[in-house]
């Protein structure tokens, strides 16, 4: 039953993806993904606007880079389980104001030239609604945004 959860999961993670090849992705850019990530066997594209992001799995993490039409790097989003949160986030998050809400997704961002960051969708279970709030390593709570 836990293999049919991981291959269901899986496949969520790489719907809407095609190949490189297939959406025409700048050399540049596979050039930079692969060096980037030399160890990675396998990527999965897709395209927002002008930056091309590649999925893949790291060390059987699912993590999503992102990469500029030039090939320079821009960030990687990490997903996360909320008990994989360092102590600090956690205790953070536990004492917001949020600390009633559901945790539904955890990722860990690392950004070109910033710090690394933490964001955590919670729901909010009396009125359905959603919101995305940001950590920095420290535990401080940055941002909240809300989602649709």
């Amino acid at each position: 039953m836990k293999s049919l959860a991981v291959l269901f999961m899986s496949s969520v993670f790489w719907m809407g993806s095609v190949s490189a090849q297939a959406l025409n992705v700048p050399e540049g850019v596979l050039t930079a993904c692969k060096a980037k990530y030399p160890l990675v066997k396998s990527f999965s594209w897709y395209k927002d606007k002008d930056v091309y992001a590649a999925r893949f799995y790291e060390k059987g993490e699912p993590r999503t880079a992102r990469f500029n039409g030039k090939g320079e790097w821009l960030d990687e989003t990490k997903k996360l389980s909320f008990g994989e949160l360092r102590n600090n986030v956690r205790n953070a998050f536990s004492q917001s104001k949020f600390s009633t809400w559901q945790a539904q997704e955890v990722n860990e961002i690392l950004e070109k030239n910033k710090e690394v960051q933490y964001r955590i969708r919670v729901k909010n279970g009396e009125d359905q609604s959603l919101r995305y709030i940001y950590f920095d390593a420290k535990g401080q709570m940055k941002k909240e945004v809300l989602t649709m």
